[in-house]
């Protein structure tokens, strides 16, 4: 059977659909077809083909899609070509937003294809959170609410989907009494072991003496970052042998209020910020640091799921201080390899434990790779990917 994949992203710096392609890989012809946002691309694989639009337009296109169709048609058109002429039969799409785009392609080309749709998040949820959703004429211009409206529909015109979490599974059976339990499947953010093995670190790049905090990921108000610098500053004026290391890119709404703080003379000399890394240069990066956060803002989104950085987090062997969103709380506490907080004083207090306590650091660290593994192990799941395929 020919599968294609589809993200409206980079492919290679995916996590989640790497994994999944590499995993099929074994039982499937899987083709790709994803998003590129440099024009000077060429990929160097025959599997993987690209639609190259500009970041700019990209973003005003996808903030409108809920209610214009030109990000649709986009992908309609790109989806159909892909569909014929890779004589695709089943179809992976990657996200809620991308589902209308690959029905109608589906629907165009005339051909039996099978849909299955992959949430990486509560997205209906999720675009409440964004900056640029937010405020009377944003919201107006935006009409982030649409998606919550257009949800139902959606879910019903594909054969399978597959949710982050049991939880996720059960909140969207709650919500939708009609959808069939039977043709929803559980896929958690897990790492790649096979692919993480492959990572080398490179130890010429020195650790930093002071204790070093590791934000990776987008940096946004909704991920808890300017209540991660607020609490950092305030630890600062007590304690200034630590360092705040964060690594990802800034949401445009937020990219003013960041570099306004970051460059203040109280954090400038113990704060390092890089925009973006390669995933193999993760483990690197991470062989640096010795405390991670996921500091994410408690909503319908970040209850949906554990977030991939979670688990590459305990893959290096580091302890972690998370919020109390509910599936990380719950791993953290089963794995006993990280302090969680509910309130700005409970995160200063998780960092400053940990500032003072090396051996704690140590120990929750181990225990972090150690429940990874034995609970975590690739083969298991990626039997339970084979069986959303097995059950077309």
């Amino acid at each position: 059977m020919k599968v294609g994949f589809v993200v409206d992203n980079d492919f290679i710096n995916d996590g989640r659909v790497f994994k999944e392609v590499s995993i099929l890989s074994s039982k499937y012809e899987v083709k790709i077809l994803c998003l590129n946002l440099d024009k000077n691309f060429v990929s160097e694989s025959e599997d993987i083909q690209s639609i190259y639009i500009s970041k700019w337009i990209k973003d005003k296109l996808f903030a409108l899609s809920s209610w214009l169709p030109f990000y649709k048609w986009i992908w309609a058109r790109a989806i159909k070509k892909f569909i014929l002429e890779e004589s695709i039969q089943l179809l992976h799409v990657h996200d809620l937003y991308m589902a209308p785009p690959a029905i109608h392609a589906i629907k165009s080309s005339q051909k039996s294809v099978q849909l299955i749709l992959d949430l990486h998040e509560n997205f209906p949820a999720t675009i409440l959170t964004y900056n640029w959703t937010k405020g009377r004429i944003k919201n107006l211009i935006t009409r982030p609410h649409n998606w919550a409206k257009k949800e139902k529909n959606i879910l019903h015109h594909v054969d399978r989907i597959i949710a982050l979490s049991n939880e996720f599974k059960e909140s969207l059976l709650k919500r939708y009494t009609s959808l069939d339990a039977r043709k929803i499947f559980v896929f958690p953010n897990v790492v790649d072991f096979s692919r993480f093995k492959k990572f080398e670190v490179d130890k010429t790049k020195q650790r930093d003496d002071r204790v070093t905090f590791f934000y990776f990921g987008v940096v946004a108000e909704r991920r808890g970052i300017f209540d991660t610098l607020e609490v950092f500053e305030r630890i600062l004026s007590d304690e200034q042998n630590i360092l705040l290391r964060i690594i990802g890119p800034v949401d445009s709404a937020d990219r003013d209020r960041f570099h306004n703080f970051i460059t203040k003379d109280s954090v400038k000399n113990n704060i390092e910020y890089v925009k973006w890394i390669p995933i193999e240069d993760l483990l690197t990066e991470l062989n640096r640091v010795d405390v991670c956060l996921a500091p994410f803002h408690v909503n319908k989104q970040h209850n949906s799921g554990v977030a991939n950085k979670i688990f590459q987090y305990m893959y290096a062997e580091k302890p972690l201080i998370v919020s109390n969103c509910t599936p990380q709380v719950k791993l953290i506490n089963e794995a006993g390899c990280g302090l969680v907080f509910t309130s700005q004083e409970e995160y200063l207090k998780c960092m400053v434990s940990l500032i003072n306590e090396k051996d704690s650091r140590i120990s929750l660290g181990k225990n972090a790779k150690k429940y990874l593994h034995e609970n975590y192990d690739s083969e298991n799941h990626a039997d339970e990917l084979f069986k959303v395929y097995d059950s077309i």
